[in-house]
């Protein structure tokens, strides 16, 4: 058999191996036919064609500096070849076969919303109503075959997770759009523009989602992104990446330039509020456990039963602790953490943390609950220690299962980890007793009898266990299980302003406190503040280690507040 009837035996049978695109250069093959005659196509260009609806455009040979822009240069760095990305080669597959899994991307990405908008975007005068309505306003745009993919975005520009395509098929739009109007049509590649992303290096990825060809389909996938936390990049490179993420999203929002400034400046205004609101919850924590007088806070005088001379007395040791947090000079005393807190527990309080792991295939199903709880007279006369480890090994956590989805262990987004409790014995549940279950951890005697790191029974909890107490919520990124647990019919997360004295994210809050401008994820959280966290993604370690935190970001805050002596 010679290399001709070799050939033959391979392709002859399956057209479709002739299609596909190996990436290599083109070789001029001859002599050899199928049966039907039909010269086979070599395929030649690493660019997938646009696969769309309608019959594509065979574009007209153009000289390369009249469509090469300084960006395909520089592009031409990540591949290691020149390629002109606005011309279609010769022999390349037709528009209507069947494509490869995912057109090539180089980490260079667009917006999706912003390429559907872009003749009132990038487009001025009379062009883009005749680019619109040409391309955009009938559908074309949609009718295309795109790939999608997408991207989570920082806490602080939304929820919804960003949508691109790869820029490569922009590309290949507009030229389309150039050789009909033979205009020269680009991607803005102004940073301000957020029409053009350079997702290359050390920062997130984007994950493909799957292929659109209908505004239609755009909606089912998105409603398909799994969820996720923002992990930003390193340091060095946070800064830009969320500003050119925030150039992005504005880029995609239907709104014109004016109004894209009008809106950011509201955005910093707002930024601005809730920085206050996070320094005003910073003193209000430091008041619950202890480490700062609630007379700091300027709140009016509480209105009680005590005599003149009992008040009297009472502000006679406040200024004696206030003397004695200072020097000579009136500095501040560092703040010795082997003593026990100098002030009252404001409001007496209860932290309780949640975490709420479920399927990460079907959200509905709740898998997992960590609560982790501490009581704030569980610590009085106990010393914080060194990295306040003595307050935290008063913490009680609990981690309960659902027996009806304990085979399900979440692997593809998340490495789940639920047999794998650190602080006790998992507790089995049944569904249908889950809202009961956890709501009883939100009453007295506020999960007293389930041990700590043991499972060793307490006993009769004390008084102050069965009383009805003040509670402060806790979580990292507190939003997604709170409307699970909404979900479930636990009453006491029907009104949150109403269930407790406070909300806390301890992502916000760390934020808050290290002046970062992105929030971490609770691993690197905890890497910050020196917490090793084993088995993360496990509802309660997760719930455990997310009190811990704030315990310890609230002690080692403390421990550096130099108005903390003068307020006193």
């Amino acid at each position: 058999m010679d290399r001709q009837d070799r050939l033959k035996l391979l392709f002859e049978d399956d057209e479709s191996l002739l299609e596909i695109n190996t990436g290599l250069h083109g070789v001029s093959i001859t002599g050899i036919q199928l049966e039907d005659k039909t010269p086979l196509a070599v395929v030649t260009n690493i660019e997938v064609q646009p696969r769309k609806k309608e019959p594509a455009v065979e574009p007209e040979p153009s000289p390369r500096s009249e469509h090469t822009t300084q960006h395909d240069v520089e592009e031409s760095t990540h591949t290691g070849e020149y390629k002109d990305s606005d011309s279609i080669q010769e022999g390349t597959a037709p528009a209507d076969e069947v494509p490869v899994d995912e057109s090539p991307v180089d980490g260079w990405f667009c917006p999706l919303m912003a390429i559907a908008r872009y003749p009132y975007k990038a487009i001025k005068g009379e062009l883009s109503q005749k680019v619109a309505r040409g391309f955009f306003d009938k559908g074309q745009f949609w009718s295309r075959c795109w790939d999608v993919y997408y991207i989570h975005i920082p806490p602080q520009l939304g929820s919804r997770p960003l949508l691109l395509v790869p820029a490569t098929q922009v590309r290949e739009f507009l030229q389309e759009i150039n050789c009909k109007l033979e205009s020269k049509f680009t991607i803005p590649k102004e940073s301000g523009m957020g029409m053009l992303l350079d997702l290359n290096g050390e920062i997130p990825h984007p994950a493909f989602l799957g292929r659109c060809a209908s505004r239609e389909d755009k909606d089912k996938l998105e409603a398909t992104i799994p969820m996720g936390d923002y992990c930003p990049p390193s340091n060095d490179m946070v800064l830009a990446y969320e500003e050119m993420i925030e150039n992005a999203v504005e880029a995609s929002k239907n709104k014109s330039r004016s109004r894209s400034k009008q809106s950011k400046a509201k955005k910093q205004q707002s930024r601005m509020q809730i920085e206050r609101g996070l320094a005003d919850t910073r003193r209000r924590i430091s008041c619950y456990l202890g480490l700062r007088s609630y007379r700091a806070l300027d709140l009016p005088e509480p209105i009680t039963d005590r005599s003149w001379e009992e008040k009297q007395d009472e502000q006679e040791k406040h200024a004696q602790k206030i003397l004695d947090s200072v020097d000579i000079a009136g500095i501040p005393r560092p703040w010795d953490t082997t003593q026990p807190a100098l002030h009252p527990f404001w409001k007496e309080p209860i932290f309780i943390s949640i975490d709420v792991e479920c399927n990460e295939r079907c959200h509905e199903q709740v898998t997992e609950v960590g609560i982790s709880t501490l009581d704030t007279l569980d610590l009085a006369g106990v010393s914080p220690g060194a990295n306040a480890v003595n307050w935290t090994s008063r913490i009680r956590s609990r981690h309960m299962r659902v027996r009806e989805y304990g085979h399900v262990v979440n692997h593809q987004f998340v490495s789940g980890c639920p047999g794998n409790f650190e602080f006790g014995e998992s507790e089995w549940v049944r569904m249908e007793a889950l809202a009961k279950t956890v709501q009883a951890c939100f009453q007295p005697p506020y999960s007293w009898g389930s041990g700590d790191i043991d499972g060793v029974r307490l006993g009769d909890p004390p008084e102050y266990k069965r009383q009805q107490r003040s509670l402060v919520l806790v979580g990292h990124n507190t939003s997604m299980d709170v409307r699970y647990l909404q979900n479930l019919g636990i009453q006491v997360f029907e009104n949150i302003a109403t269930g407790f004295l406070e909300s806390i994210d301890t992502a916000e809050l760390h934020r808050h406190m290290r002046g970062e401008s992105s929030q971490r994820s609770l691993g690197g959280m905890l890497q910050e503040l020196g917490i090793i966290g084993w088995y993360l993604h496990n509802g309660g370690n997760d719930a455990r280690y997310t009190l811990e935190a704030l315990v310890r970001m609230v002690v080692r805050d403390a421990g550096h507040d130099e108005d903390l002596g003068r307020s006193g």
